[in-house]
């Protein structure tokens, strides 16, 4: 990298300053005394852990198995203990230790200066793209939502890109040292996710880069360089291998690498390979919803909801002044207050994207996708080729199942790609690469020197720009700014003029036929509010129709302010009629006005609450729970159907061993087991089997209450017999009506380890003696050899030892663990004792610490240099 003096580091002193005091203003709300971020995933996150946590608390030793959520599963996606990476050390640096939020878009800003540092922008440009980048409105909500690892993984993702630019730009140890570190540091963060979007990323550089090599005939350096970034990655990799080859080894096994499908037209059932294209693709971007990275409001923003000691916040909300409001006040005249109640339940059905819903849009600013356009004609084509081939190519992946021809291939044949899900995550590509080319393109302008020429490109995208805000106000203009489903609603009426007896019934096949649309679902509500009015129910979709357009009309109007001041700055700087530094700072001002007005709507003082009530406003300890609580014997479960979908709830997970949980990467054995026994049913067959000895339903006042269920077997028990099947289907089928006390369900596979080698004996006993995270013990006595069977979840590293010696475990019943005992008295233990991550445990020590040493000795000799040529010049 290059030398600078002392008096040189000045301008990154005070670029740390700006991303410093910005951060704390933005944040300002954090500063209270005993206040804590909100943080709706994290908050599931707490559900989730809460066990494991308090087990660490107990013993000073982290659990690699959780068992109070999907009658158990790995931890390995909740919370274990990783072996310690030196590296860490580094992020800590990078992050000056600031508590969150205030890490999360320092280490942005830091990250995103790295990058243009090493491609030699000059700080001030460097200082005003880091910003853009780190205040992306993204970046608010998900950490709103609490995905933390996302926000990290995100932050360090410009740093790598930097650090790779490095080496093809011939700057070898650097490039080198700096690649593996934050290689090291963007899969410490444990979202594969973002990590395989910058991989994408540097793919498509690479090629690029190679593309210029060739054709200059550079081929010795073009070898060099590919090989030193492979090598330097591979290092970062093994930084984290206890991470990375345990999490993959455990998606195998997860509903990620595969689930039962039973769908099949043969008859015949069959897994899956990784996730299905309906699930991953559910939330997936518009096409023309892309149009909200430069006017936010262009299907309705979407919905953020906070509150904080009783006070609520709503964006956006329709007021008492919104065509809603004054459609219920001077038509069907209703107070202005009670109309402007109405008006705000309305407020929630404002999005009228292609998504379920979402909590805001992605916005990365009218000012810099202004710049960004420019960057097209103006900057140098080495860059803007691969900028623009990664941002295209990630905007169509991120339109999923709307451009599904296209992404359906990719989902089928780009490795990994079928893993991951929410294809609207990778939408964090244009968010870098955009702010990557404003920084470009205002270096540009400030660099060249032929006037005409600049002029000349510059008009070419102005063109371009107008062309942009031209199909916006086209859409504008002729969109009807609906989410309906009209035949769902041509049938919906045919049912309200029927007037059935059932209308619960009704309901429940018209849901079947036809999907329901947020302007169906309001439509719907008001007719059944207003006793089947169409005229008031459909004034009142008309109404937020207008008000959706009012919306986007604003924001075309914002935007356009926005460019224009911008431009304005530069036709001042071209014209010579202001300096860099008024050019800078005013771009800089009007970019950042643009992105925090827009920011506050996410995250403000609504997002905070007071740490000490955090625990009870969470997770309140309902009746139910202190009543069940009081069971003194605590290895049982519990399944909560009060809490709406038992298997998206982490807050009985709190309290109790929960039969369900929230995880998006649950066990696929389980998955299938939700899916075709316990969703929408009850198949009580199926929950004695996993003991659960505790359903809470709502109670006669519709608190919930706890019911005891009589029928659940305990830890372990054995059975008489055995149904035998053959394949995974067979076995589902089966449960749908069995007794699990007295019958287990077996495949094929295992009968030569079965037949013949046990006879039911009434008096046999089995009883569990310890329990624990990662290990399980039971004493048995019998006169013959049994089968015994668990309600432990069967995972392939839970091994059996009986009297000491180890003994196969058996899958039973699709999900449970089960063990042929011999006669006599014995001792059973199952320990989980995963392989990879044991295997994988030192290596990734010895690996971080062989880049913090590099990394050191790099900086060190840095140090050196700047001395020495700041005593030359002396």
């Amino acid at each position: 990298m290059k030398h600078f003096s002392w008096k040189s580091i000045y301008p990154h002193l005070l670029a740390i300053g700006i991303f410093l005091l910005i951060t704390i203003i933005y944040c300002k709300p954090a500063l209270e005394s005993g206040v804590t971020l909100v943080q709706s995933d994290i908050t599931s996150v707490n559900g989730m852990a809460h066990q494991l946590n308090e087990h660490k608390k107990a013993t000073g030793e982290s659990p690699l198995w959780a068992t109070n959520m999907f009658s158990g599963m790995p931890a390995f996606q909740i919370v274990y203990p990783l072996p310690f990476n030196p590296v860490s050390y580094i992020g800590v640096v990078l992050q000056l230790g600031l508590p969150k939020p205030f890490n999360f878009f320092f280490l942005a800003c830091i990250c995103f200066y790295i990058l243009c540092m090493c491609i030699r922008l000059r700080p001030i440009v460097g200082i005003i793209a880091a910003l853009a980048f780190a205040y992306c409105t993204y970046n608010p909500i998900i950490i709103g939502a609490g995905h933390d690892t996302k926000m990290l993984a995100m932050a360090y993702m410009p740093a790598l890109l930097g650090s790779v630019i490095l080496i093809y730009n011939k700057k070898y140890i650097s490039g080198f040292i700096l690649t593996a570190v934050f290689t090291c540091l963007e899969l410490m963060q444990n979202h594969q996710q973002i990590s395989y979007y910058i991989v994408i990323v540097i793919g498509i550089m690479t090629v690029s880069y190679m593309v210029q090599w060739i054709k200059a005939k550079e081929f010795k350096p073009m070898v060099i360089a590919v090989a030193l970034a492979l090598v330097a990655g591979i290092i970062g990799v093994l930084g984290n291998s206890t991470n990375l080859f345990t999490v993959a080894d455990f998606a195998k096994e997860s509903k990620r690498g595969g689930v039962l499908d039973m769908s099949a037209k043969n008859g015949k059932a069959a897994k899956t390979e990784g996730l299905t294209e309906e699930y991953a693709f559910q939330w997936s971007y518009g096409r023309m919803e892309t149009f909200s990275l430069m006017f936010p409001g262009v299907q309705g923003y979407g919905l953020h909801y906070a509150q904080r000691d009783g006070d609520q916040y709503l964006f956006p909300k329709l007021d008492e002044n919104s065509k809603t409001a004054r459609y219920f006040q001077e038509k069907l005249n209703v107070g202005e207050d009670q109309a402007a109640n109405i008006a705000t339940q309305v407020s929630q059905s404002l999005y009228w994207g292609p998504q379920p819903f979402t909590n805001g849009p992605v916005y990365l600013g009218a000012v810099v996708c202004f710049l960004f356009i420019l960057s097209l004609f103006i900057v140098d084509k080495k860059y803007t080729y691969w900028i623009v081939a990664a941002s295209l190519l990630t905007i169509i992946m991120s339109w999923g199942a709307n451009f599904a021809g296209f992404n359906n291939f990719l989902f089928k044949h780009l490795p990994f790609y079928n893993k991951f899900r929410v294809p609207t995550i990778i939408l964090v590509v244009p968010q870098l690469l955009f702010a990557l080319s404003a920084a470009l393109a205002l270096e540009t302008i400030i660099t060249t020197q032929n006037t005409a020429a600049l002029w000349k490109q510059l008009k070419k995208g102005l063109i371009a720009t107008g062309a942009v805000f031209a199909v916006v106000v086209a859409f504008y203009v002729t969109s009807d700014f609906s989410k309906e489903n009209t035949q769902r609603t041509a049938a919906f009426n045919n049912i309200i003029k029927g007037n059935p007896a059932d209308m619960q019934n009704a309901m429940r096949d018209l849901n079947a036929k036809f999907k329901p649309e947020t302007d169906n679902q309001l439509y719907e509500n008001f007719m059944f509010n207003t006793k089947g009015d169409q005229e008031i129910s459909k004034g009142v979709l008309h109404a937020l129709r207008q008000d959706r357009a009012s919306l986007l009309g604003k924001d075309i109007l914002v935007a356009l302010v926005y460019v224009l001041l911008a431009f304005a700055f530069i036709y001042g700087f071209v014209e010579r009629k202001i300096n860099a530094t008024v050019l800078l700072a005013g771009v800089g001002i009007v970019l950042m006005i643009d992105l925090l007005v827009m920011d506050s709507k996410y995250l403000n003082d609504k997002s905070y609450t007071v740490k000490e009530h955090y625990e009870e406003e969470n997770f309140p300890m309902s009746a139910a729970d202190k009543a069940i609580l009081q069971d003194k014997d605590p290895n049982y479960r519990v399944y909560n159907m009060v809490k709406g979908d038992p298997f998206q709830d982490a807050n009985t997970s709190y309290f109790h061993k929960s039969i369900g949980g929230y995880h998006p990467a649950k066990l696929g054995i389980y998955d299938d087991l939700i899916t075709y026994q316990l969703s929408g049913k009850m198949n009580l067959p199926v929950l004695n089997m996993l003991n659960t000895k505790y359903i809470i339903q709502p109670g006669a006042d519709n608190n919930p209450t706890p019911t005891q269920n009589p029928g659940a077997l305990g830890n372990a028990w054995f059975v008489k017999g055995v149904h035998w099947v053959n394949g995974p289907a067979e076995e589902m089928t089966a449960l749908d009506n069995f007794d699990p006390k007295d019958t287990a369900v077996l495949d094929n596979k295992y009968k030569s380890l079965i037949d013949g080698k046990f006879t039911a004996d009434s008096a046999a006993v089995i009883r569990q003696t310890k329990f624990d995270n990662d290990a399980v013990s039971y004493e048995c006595n019998s006169a013959a050899p049994q089968l015994a069977v668990f309600s432990e979840i069967y995972y392939k590293d839970w091994y059996a030892y009986i009297d000491g010696k180890q003994a196969d475990v058996l899958k039973a019943n699709y999900v449970l663990r089960a063990l042929v005992v011999p006669a006599g008295k014995h001792t059973i233990e199952f320990k989980f004792e995963p392989k990879v991550y044991k295997q994988t445990y030192v290596l990734s020590t010895i690996a971080g610490w062989l880049m913090l040493l590099a990394f050191l000795g790099w900086l060190g000799k840095e140090i050196i240099a700047i001395t020495k040529t700041e005593q030359a010049t002396k």
